[in-house]
């Protein structure tokens, strides 16, 4: 009976040190979604290469995001953001994530990842926030350049392929300051100039495809979503266009008029003109103010669409 009972308690310890170590290694609370980096369909060709991850974290009140990448200029510095929709919405990732839509774009109420690639091309960075970001609105992470001039470095650093490739990319080398026009300078030892800066977005990592994304990819669909008001001879074809969105979701149309107008969306203060002989222009911004607000043809005062947006 006696060696029963230091048996008994022998069996309950070690039941309760299992216990013990399984509480303290415990996942609870903690959550982590993950995404591959594609390179996006107006990347450069000499980034057809990038690959890598990117994870995102929650935990006791935080949020971590780490990201690896491959592909890279080696030595050149890029920026990563948080974004709010899928890769495969019509602006790959829509706008940024921030912990408050009203608040400005830059950290701590915006998630920014800055670092500079290795010499083999690779890089990571990571970076927490002290809040978590709410489940579904973290949708992608997005790699940009740093800024128009980053690759000078790779290329003074023997990496003369590289920058010679990237001219014929469209990428803007130009060693003039921060006033210089993007777009008509060139790389020493380059003739004529002319060349305009590729658009800033390399790759994007899918997390949890954002609210009015296409988490699938498919840019037809995404584009299929967009309505186009036609304008004519100064009136909207067909008559006003009624437009309807939920706040929080992202406001997208298209605009194609047949001479120079500006179009003005009230309410939200936004204008785009189209130029002379005609053209389309293309809204995308976020439904941050509820209420109904009219688009307008502002030289002629004429109401070309009327936006709702639910609460």
């Amino acid at each position: 009976m006696k060696h029963l009972t230091k048996t008994f308690a022998l069996l309950i310890a070690a039941l309760a040190l299992t216990a013990g170590l399984a509480a303290c290694g415990s996942d609870d609370g903690e959550e982590t979604v993950a995404g591959t980096f594609k390179p996006l369909p107006e990347t450069p060709a000499i980034y057809d290469n990038i690959s890598g991850e990117a994870d995102l974290t929650r935990s006791d009140g935080e949020t971590t995001v780490a990201i690896s990448l491959d592909g890279l200029a080696p030595n050149a510095e890029y920026t990563a953001h948080l974004h709010t929709e899928s890769c495969g919405a019509s602006d790959p990732g829509g706008p940024h994530f921030k912990f408050d839509p009203q608040g400005g774009d830059e950290p701590p109420n915006e998630i920014h990842l800055s670092f500079t690639a290795n010499d083999d091309g690779s890089g990571n960075a990571e970076v927490t926030a002290d809040r978590e970001v709410p489940e579904g609105e973290a949708g992608s992470v997005v790699l940009h350049f740093a800024d128009g001039r980053d690759h000078d470095a790779s290329a003074s650093a023997g990496h003369e392929r590289f920058a010679s490739l990237l001219i014929h990319e469209g990428v803007d080398h130009s060693e003039e300051g921060p006033g210089h026009n993007q777009g008509s300078g060139g790389m020493p030892g380059e003739n004529g100039g002319g060349v305009q800066q590729t658009p800033g977005k390399l790759a994007c990592a899918e997390l949890e495809g954002g609210g009015s994304g296409n988490a699938s990819g498919d840019e037809s669909s995404a584009a299929a979503e967009i309505v186009t008001v036609v304008v004519e001879d100064g009136e909207p074809v067909g008559g006003i266009a009624e437009l309807e969105f939920n706040a929080g979701e992202q406001i997208r149309f298209k605009v194609e008029g047949d001479e120079a107008e500006e179009i003005h969306v009230h309410g939200y203060d936004l204008m785009k003109e189209i130029p002379k002989g005609g053209g389309t222009v293309e809204f995308d911004f976020p439904a941050e103010i509820e209420g109904i607000f009219e688009a307008e043809l502002e030289g002629k005062g004429v109401q070309i669409a009327e936006l709702r947006v639910n609460p």
